[in-house]
């Protein structure tokens, strides 16, 4: 009889994006390159933006699998970064196999010119039971960029009964404007540990959303009135930049704030929203 032992398949993948102005001024890819998980759609204008959704090809994140993801925005240009569907976060099973391969990981690096302008805002990331990710991100803005850049974590796969399931969360996040440190969070969330307690004391089921805003064009980020169904907070980090937190009861309350807030963020900004068209 005789044994066949398979090895499992790890993606390493990336993205790759230069955004600059066209002839005509227009905001356009200058360079780009990714492959699975990573893959775009075709690029669209809308309210003067350049739009692109960022798609994962496969059905998630599984162990060992990487992506590594550079985008740049020139001076001038415009660029919003999306995604249609959830990022999803697979059960890991990894107790024979070396921390690199037990876990999913992700590198952003994302830089901005002086008067350029970038906009992060990708759908929910869940994490299943199980799950491990680290992900670093860093960014760098000129003096003069333009930043709106989105970060979301779910409990889990609620409808299935999984809720904080996952066995680890790493996030590192550094945002620099000038050469400046502006942010510099770390997030170590597991079971385990007690991180989990501050985002189940307000819902047991709790969903939280990040958006750093960078602009010189804004003296304040004023918040909404009328919406009481999520915890919200503004956080001013700089001239020009701020710190959005929310907690949500569930998904649907936090998408209906998000495009609120949104809406609201650009109208502040003295501009239309750009669609995103997912």
């Amino acid at each position: 009889m005789t044994t066949t032992t398979t090895t499992p398949t790890r993606l390493a993948g990336h993205l790759e994006l230069v955004c600059g102005l066209d002839a005509r001024g227009q905001s356009s890819l200058r360079r780009q390159s990714f492959c699975a998980p990573a893959h775009l759609s075709k690029p669209h204008h809308d309210a003067g933006t350049l739009v692109v959704n960022l798609v994962n090809p496969t059905a998630g994140f599984l162990a060992g699998d990487r992506l590594r993801i550079d985008v740049q925005v020139e001076r001038g240009a415009r660029l919003l970064l999306t995604a249609p569907s959830a990022s999803r976060m697979h059960t890991m099973r990894g107790a024979d196999c070396s921390d690199d391969e037990a876990r999913a990981e992700v590198r952003q690096s994302f830089r901005v010119a002086g008067g350029g302008s970038l906009e992060w805002w990708p759908e929910l990331l869940i994490p299943q039971r199980g799950a491990r990710l680290h992900q670093r991100t860093s960014i760098e803005l000129e003096t003069g960029a333009e930043l709106i850049f989105l970060e979301t974590l779910a409990p889990g796969r609620v409808a299935s009964g999984e809720v904080f399931a996952f066995d680890e969360i790493r996030w590192a996040t550094d945002l620099r404007r000038g050469g400046r440190l502006l942010v510099r969070e770390r997030f170590h969330l597991n079971q385990k540990n007690g991180s989990l307690d501050a985002l189940r004391r307000q819902f047991p089921t709790a969903y939280y959303a990040s958006v750093l805003v960078v602009s010189p064009a804004l003296a304040a980020l004023a918040t909404l009135a009328g919406f009481d169904e999520a915890w919200i907070g503004v956080s001013k980090l700089a001239e020009g930049a701020f710190a959005l937190k929310m907690l949500a009861p569930d998904s649907l309350t936090l998408r209906r704030q998000l495009a609120h807030w949104r809406v609201e963020i650009h109208r502040q900004l003295g501009r239309a929203c750009p669609s995103l068209r997912r």
